[in-house]
């Protein structure tokens, strides 16, 4: 009798995403930074995982960060697989310390 290996089928291991960009970014300033430049690596991002590193940080999608936007406690993260961003991710810190975001994006 011969055992089956669990090996997955082709359906399972298929990403419906033709680009990914991985990214690490350090914020230098106060004011609102560009982390990713999503235009430049791929039309649109549907999908977007990352953390938080250093210190709480406000993300904002298509726009510049300010204290109005989504707020990331420092080591907590945020996944979104029915997401649509188009021009940029833009971080800004909420405090004195720097901080750093790293993260993967998927799109077409």
């Amino acid at each position: 009798m011969t055992l089956k290996q669990p090996w997955r089928q082709e359906i399972e291991l298929l990403q419906n995403y033709n680009r990914h960009k991985t990214f690490t970014y350090t914020t230098t300033s106060s004011d609102a930074e560009t982390a990713v430049d999503i235009a430049a690596v791929m039309e649109e991002c549907n999908k977007i995982s990352f953390v938080v590193e250093l210190a709480d940080a406000y993300v904002e999608f298509d726009g510049d960060a300010s204290t109005s936007t989504m707020l990331v406690p420092q080591n907590e993260g945020y996944f979104d697989d029915s997401v649509w961003i188009h021009t940029k991710l833009s971080v800004k810190r909420s405090g004195s310390t720097n901080v750093r975001i790293r993260g993967i994006l998927w799109g077409r």
